[in-house]
């Protein structure tokens, strides 16, 4: 025991590095999102969740997640997080992260469902909800 007790321990990575870092997936984010609302203005559908959409968008991010606009939100928000060094608001993205999965998305999805049915179901069978 005392000879793992006089390991040195890794030096620490410097801010600047987790800085750099999140400013990488802050961009990623901000990427994520501008190609979903390109995505629905092409498609001439709403972007709003209270909105009547149009149509159901199912490619681009949406061949991989079906809530791409959320993942950009997280994405920017640890990625900020980190650009900016506040390190302990990253432990506070569960509690958003839980009202986004326990209420917001399931309202949507219960939308989606009943405005394009089997469409909608046969999609979310295909799709993961996050990855």
């Amino acid at each position: 025991m005392q000879s793992a007790l006089d390991l040195p321990l890794p030096a620490p990575i410097p801010l600047a590095w987790i800085e750099l870092a999140g400013g990488g997936i802050a961009g990623l984010g901000l990427a994520l999102a501008v190609s979903c609302f390109i995505l629905f203005a092409r498609q001439r559908t709403t972007i709003m969740p209270s909105g009547h959409p149009s149509r159901l968008v199912l490619d681009g991010p949406y061949r991989f997640t079906r809530n791409p606009m959320y993942l950009a939100l997280v994405l920017s928000y640890v990625g900020l997080c980190l650009q900016l060094g506040l390190l302990w608001a990253v432990a506070l993205l569960p509690l958003p992260w839980l009202a986004l999965q326990l209420y917001v998305i399931p309202f949507e999805e219960a939308r989606l469902r009943s405005e394009f049915g089997r469409h909608y179901s046969a999609y979310c069978a295909r799709v993961r909800r996050w990855l």
